[in-house]
């Protein structure tokens, strides 16, 4: 068993996941922010956790409200059995059986006092500013805007219960129901996702610009660019796809500054209304920046209207996710992106995530550099970002990145950008959109609008009413609903098939690991519907010679762990036998392997198997 998981490990080291911890320390940066960033930083995203075995070099903490279980077992995953929670369970990235947490007074701080640090875990910040588990952490005077409370220690501001620990209850007067079960109206009520439970009252991703629906609009398939295929890296050479998520944002305008002084455009991923910001084509300065980005020649592309997960929310939501933030474009410049980005790079085949978004025409987009600025928010902590980027670019075998950064971290934008521009600059190199480094010059390829395409007839709604659809919240299937402010808007995009075959982005260059190796692609331009079943992949995922590199086959939990043991351990039999100079060609089997933790989560509420992965 040792072994199986020193295998695991040893993959995680080859692929090279390392995610650093976030500290003390304090900015002038919103805490609300702060603490987003923290929770999105430590909490397991894959079911690992600790630093051993699978958990090795993330330090990823569990907790039972999103992940199987919350004790962090010897091995290095999440789960609540004696197996987790019994010996060898590490008690700093969970609960234990028979175990207190007690933390450390140099370690374990939290609230305003303390820089914005949230608790994480599911362990309750103090009165005093101390994560803990017990009733003198959260029960009177715990504060639930940075950790877990007591249920009967929380006081709603408002008034009012909600939820499903509640009868169901529903909020009334245009209250939101937060995740603790309590109607207000504050950004701790209603600001999604993450604090409002859908369908208990009003939510803001719940609000639907006003204007034209862009539902009803043909989506034929523009320009050379893959429609069928994640795009990871460039096609053009000596250049970094610059691109920035999550705003506009207190700091785009400075951000926009830089860019202009160094000469660099970018693409900018923007979410219409989440985390409390406010709809975007509604709250200034919004608007204005980014009709700016479109006048100084960068381009804006989509990250969903709320950010929620794409694999985990019903098609049906999926389609109002990205509808609403075309209209919110459509409103501010005229037309909408054809270029996305999923929210925590999570839209998989098997959820209908791939249909959806090519039925709307989109290119999926994600990257091949991360500046990990969201684990790295404050000053003392910048620098972990400094490093990556330098190393990066430090790096001849490679002549191009597409990388990633967020303009809601001040940090990023004020200090690690220009220290990143002036890396760029000392190389030769040029900041770019990603449009550019992928060859596609024609840039009316990378918007749609009211009048690009003839209307189709309808079948999907954003509606006005409330629309029931079966979401994850946290790690737990339930029943959500979305209310709609305005007008309804209902319509649908019928199948749409384009008249050319989507060319794939990956580039000839040997430095490319894509075109290093033979990888699974679609061949057809023919968009999928909707509830089409995946269909069944290859022997070999990835070949590199004579090497053929395979999914093992699973269907439960278990199965599908060691499937992702095996998958890593297929990547040094790769380096073995195709030898260590084409080590950087077995990396893009190591991509495959890299999704496959995460996707083996799936397996706890309903089915998984390797077919449904793609495998």
């Amino acid at each position: 068993m040792k072994s199986f998981f020193l295998t695991l490990a040893t993959g995680f080291m080859l692929s090279g996941m390392g995610l650093a911890f976030p500290v003390e320390g304090t900015d002038s940066q919103d805490p609300g922010f702060l603490a987003f960033l923290s929770k999105r930083a430590t909490i397991s995203t894959d079911n690992t956790c600790g630093n051993s075995f699978a958990g090795a070099n993330n330090s990823y903490s569990c907790d039972a409200t999103v992940n199987t279980g919350g004790c962090c077992s010897a091995y290095g995953y999440c789960g609540n059995t004696t197996d987790y929670c019994g010996t060898g369970c590490q008690t700093a990235f969970g609960t234990c059986t028979g175990a207190t947490v007690q933390p450390s007074e140099n370690t374990f701080t939290c609230g305003a006092s303390n820089g914005g640090l949230s608790c994480t875990g599911g362990l309750c910040c103090s009165t005093s500013g101390y994560c803990g588990n017990t009733t003198d952490y959260c029960d009177v005077g715990c504060q639930s805007t940075f950790g877990a409370c007591n249920t009967a220690a929380a006081e709603p501001t408002t008034g009012g219960t909600c939820g499903p620990n509640f009868g169901g209850a529903t909020c009334g007067g245009n209250q939101c129901c937060s995740v603790s079960g309590y109607c207000g109206t504050t950004q701790d009520y209603c600001a999604d996702p993450g604090s409002c439970l859908l369908g208990y009252g009003r939510c803001d991703s719940d609000a639907t610009p006003a204007g034209a629906s862009t539902l009803n609009v043909a989506r034929p398939l523009m320009g050379p660019i893959t429609y069928t295929d994640d795009i990871y890296d460039c096609v053009q050479t000596n250049v970094v796809a610059l691109t920035y998520d999550d705003g506009p944002y207190n700091y785009t305008s400075d951000l926009l500054d830089i860019l202009k002084s160094y000469g660099y455009q970018a693409t900018f991923f923007i979410t219409g209304n989440n985390n409390g910001k406010g709809e975007i084509d509604t709250t200034a300065p919004y608007p204005s920046l980014i009709q700016r980005m479109i006048a100084e020649g960068h381009q804006v592309a989509s990250h969903t209207w709320s950010h929620y997960s794409l694999s985990n929310i019903s098609h049906d939501l999926r389609m109002q996710q990205m509808v609403k933030n075309e209209m919110a474009f459509n409103n501010i410049i005229g037309k909408w992106p054809t270029y996305m980005r999923p929210p925590y790079s999570d839209c998989t085949e098997a959820s209908g995530c791939w249909a959806d978004m090519q039925t709307l025409g989109y290119h999926r987009v994600y990257f091949d550099l991360d500046t990990q600025d969201y684990l790295n928010p404050l000053p003392s902590q910048i620098q972990n970002s400094k490093n990556i980027v330098q190393k990066a670019l430090a790096s001849t075998a490679v002549q191009d990145y597409l990388s990633i950064q967020h303009d809601i971290v001040q940090q990023s934008v004020g200090n690690l950008s220009t220290y990143y521009f002036d890396q760029i600059k000392a190389r030769g190199w040029k900041g770019v959109t990603v449009g550019d480094c992928l060859g596609d010059t024609d840039r009316t390829n990378w918007y749609r609008s009211l009048t690009s395409g003839s209307t189709t007839s309808s079948s999907v709604a954003v509606s006005s009413q409330s629309t029931s659809a079966t979401a994850k919240t946290s790690g737990t299937s339930e029943t959500v609903a979305t209310t709609a402010q305005s007008s309804a808007v209902s319509a649908t995009v019928t199948t749409l098939r384009s008249t050319s075959t989507a060319l794939s982005s990956v580039k000839s260059s040997t430095s490319s690991v894509k075109s290093s190796s033979t990888v699974k692609q679609s061949t057809s331009a023919t968009v999928a519907t909707p509830t089409k079943a995946p269909t069944p992949a290859a022997t070999c995922a990835v070949t590199v010679g004579k090497w053929c590199g395979k999914v093992t086959p699973f269907n439960t939990m278990l199965t599908c762990q060691k499937s992702a043991a095996a998958c890593y351990a297929d990547t040094l039999k790769c380096a073995t036998t195709a030898g260590w100079k084409n080590l950087s060609k077995c990396a893009a089997f190591t991509k495959i392997c890299e999704k496959l933790p995460l996707y083996c989560l799936k397996c706890v509420k309903a089915g998984c198997s390797n077919t449904a992965f793609g495998y």
